[in-house]
């Protein structure tokens, strides 16, 4: 039942940032329901949750966005082969799951994503200069006639990584709760 909650809730977040997304645009914690999946589940529910909920919001994002739902481009195979890559190195984050440490990885897997998804934005589009300063601008400024400079989803995109690693680190019982004994199964003793 909380994996399908959580499930609920990251696709509704994420089409809530679709909805909204000339005012809070990429608002969606993606790359932090990868991380904080991969280090507190275990079993197929570690990668199945995430998964399912990009494969679930992708199109309804695509569509409140305006676009086919359908049409898998390259921007949405790259943006899910970073979630995949965010997942792969929070694996060893496992083993010592601080909350500092989470939250780091957090903001980190934004900074990934946005890394990688604009790289490839730069790669393939052709207005960016394929210079130093033509990636920078993909990172940073973006496209002269975008409405809005990339660092904005940046800032969105962390925001969102660092609430929803958060929420999900408030909601986590606690190591000792997962080992303590049940009190309603030692009073049927």
């Amino acid at each position: 039942m909380p994996a399908l909650l959580l499930l609920v809730l990251l696709v509704g977040f994420r089409a809530l940032g679709a909805g909204f997304s000339h005012e809070l645009p990429n608002f969606q914690p993606l790359p932090a329901l990868f991380l904080c999946s991969i280090v507190f589940l275990r079993g197929t529910k570690a990668w199945l949750i995430p998964v399912g909920a990009w494969l679930i919001s992708s199109p309804l994002a695509s569509a409140l966005q305006g676009y086919h739902p359908l049409e898998a481009g390259g921007g949405v195979i790259v943006a899910f082969l970073a979630l995949l890559l965010t997942g792969a190195l929070s694996l060893p984050l496992r083993k010592s799951a601080s909350p500092a440490l989470v939250l780091g990885g957090g903001l980190a897997a934004a900074l990934l994503f946005h890394l990688i998804t604009n790289t490839a934005v730069w790669l393939a589009e052709p207005t960016y200069l394929k210079s130093a300063g033509g990636w920078w601008q993909a990172l940073w400024t973006g496209r002269p006639a975008d409405p809005m400079p990339s660092w904005v989803f940046l800032r969105n995109l962390a925001a969102a990584n660092l609430l929803f690693t958060a929420l999900f680190l408030l909601a986590r019982p606690s190591r000792d709760a997962l080992h303590a004994p049940n009190p309603a199964l030692a009073q049927t003793r």
